[in-house]
């Protein structure tokens, strides 16, 4: 059932132009409004627009780590001196934490039912006339921000309050006594959201970063697959990863040469490869949707927080367990580390400003994390050679075509060699899935992917990780998959019952 929020607690009488943001962006973004002077034309309707992705870029910057990937089996914290980064590592989450507010979610969604309901609006007085690919991109992207954010707090959270009316009090649903909407209503309003949207956009944009930065029916498309994937409708997940694939706009980023011995080179030169600049330049042709930021704009990443610099600077290095199930010949291995355990996926390996490059764009998905999803849903629906031939394309991009002569991927016994496929195919179902998700691990480590990889196959029951010299499930009891509810939003509106674990 919708949520409908009738009142406006504030007529806010001040405009609020942020004037530095990515010029990925048709407009400055606008994110409060004068609102009886405001939706009376489509320019202001994409200004709002830029407003959603600017409040996204807040919501998700570095904390698509933290809610995806923070709590699994690949990060280990270097600075003792973070409580949260600690909380998140040990699994010992409370509702003090500001992490466990879901506020920035809400001002997204706040955004995006304005712009919602007043493009219909504007519509109907006739101000959208003979431009009608306008009135569709900016709803059909506005839709698709609600529901990613939505399938990102339900993930997270669980049930959430499922709001799809506008409020104008500045993304404070608070305000409201609204209590949780039962997760199933809220799935339904995420495919709803998607199924809608997906039509209204175009395959891609005049302008070529605009493509991967903002959404276009591949990034919907691959949105509906990590909810179908989520959700567990394999059936529906290959239809909308069947699109991707059929994509023109999408292609693997090239990693493999052979001509270069990247094992006989120095570690700089990976960065030259399309594959290492898809993650520190931004824009590549595997990109499907990426946050976009800029330094020479205002706009910054804060991945460099996260991952740039050795003890004492990152708050992460990677697990040495699982840096160490990478092949030596696999050059994944030389994109993403500077040491044997220091991240340095998403910036060059060599020297480089750390005020000035922090400005990473942040991949939220790519043709890879497809590709796999797709060669699990394969796996999963009985076509073995289905799915292994997509787990070969992944592989022969890091390794090269199988030959007699690839000292990295021989023909008989190399990653796709006929040893590889024949073990691959003979192994049962759960094998072959669990040999997929390893391959997802070492593909997308460091994108916010695997936490939710263990939750949605069960295998975070399963899944040990070792902290302070002792070994350990990551979650024993399934109430300790959510996050709590920060103690803050249910003080201001008890409505909101905290999740079992946490009460």
């Amino acid at each position: 059932m919708k949520t409908k929020i009738q009142h406006i607690l504030i007529a806010i009488s001040f405009l609020v132009v942020f004037a530095s943001c990515n010029s990925v962006l048709d407009k400055d973004p606008l994110t409060e409004y004068t609102y009886d002077n405001f939706w009376n034309e489509p320019a202001q309707a994409s200004a709002a627009l830029s407003g959603a992705y600017f409040r996204l870029q807040s919501t998700l910057n570095t904390e698509f780590i933290s809610y995806g990937e923070a709590r699994a089996d690949i990060l280990e914290v270097t600075r003792p001196d973070n409580v949260t980064t600690l909380a998140l590592q040990n699994n010992t989450l409370n509702p003090d934490l500001g992490l466990t507010d879901w506020t920035n979610f809400y001002r997204v969604i706040g955004q995006a039912n304005l712009i919602i309901k007043n493009v219909q609006e504007m519509r109907a007085k006739g101000l959208y006339v003979n431009q009608d690919a306008e009135y569709n991109r900016v709803l059909g992207q506005a839709l698709g921000l609600r529901a990613l954010c939505y399938l990102y707090m339900v993930k997270v959270w669980g049930a959430v309050p499922l709001i799809t009316e506008p409020v104008i009090s500045n993304g404070d649903i608070n305000a409201f006594k609204t209590p949780r909407t039962d997760s199933i209503q809220v799935y339904n309003q995420i495919v709803a959201d998607l199924l809608r949207a997906q039509p209204l956009l175009p395959v891609s944009y005049s302008d070529a970063r605009k493509t991967r930065a903002t959404l276009t029916r591949g990034g919907i498309d691959a949105i509906l697959t990590d909810y179908y994937m989520w959700r567990n409708d394999l059936d529906s997940a290959l239809v909308t990863s069947a699109r991707i694939l059929g994509n023109s706009q999408y292609r693997l980023a090239n990693l493999y040469d052979p001509a270069i011995d990247y094992l006989a080179r120095p570690q700089v030169d990976i960065d030259n490869t399309e594959y290492a600049k898809m993650f520190i330049d931004g824009f590549g042709p595997e990109s499907i949707f990426e946050m976009a930021f800029s330094f020479d704009e205002g706009t910054t990443s804060g991945l460099i927080s996260l991952f740039g610099g050795g003890p004492g600077l990152a708050q992460y290095f990677a697990k040495s367990e699982f840096a160490s199930k990478f092949l030596p010949t696999d050059l994944r291995v030389f994109a993403n580390f500077k040491s044997d355990v220091q991240i340095f996926k998403m910036f060059p390996k060599g020297t480089f400003d750390r005020v000035t490059a922090n400005d990473k764009n942040v991949i939220l998905y790519r043709l890879a994390d497809i590709m796999l999803m797709r060669a699990e849903a394969l796996t999963l629906k009985g076509d073995r050679n289905g799915a292994w031939a997509l787990l070969g394309k992944v592989r022969e991009r890091v390794f090269g075509i199988a030959s007699s002569t690839n000292n990295y991927n021989n023909d008989i016994t190399g990653p796709t060699g006929l040893d590889a496929k024949a073990a691959f195919l003979a192994l049962s179902v759960q094998e072959a899935h669990d040999v997929i998700l390893e391959e997802r691990q070492k593909e997308l480590c460091f994108e916010g992917k695997r936490w939710f990889d263990l939750v949605r196959t069960g295998r975070v029951f399963t899944t040990k990780v070792t902290v302070n010299n002792t070994e350990r499930p990551l979650v024993v009891n399934a109430e300790n998959i959510l996050f709590p509810i920060n103690l803050n939003i249910i003080r201001q509106n008890p409505l909101i019952e905290q999740n079992n674990f946490y009460k």
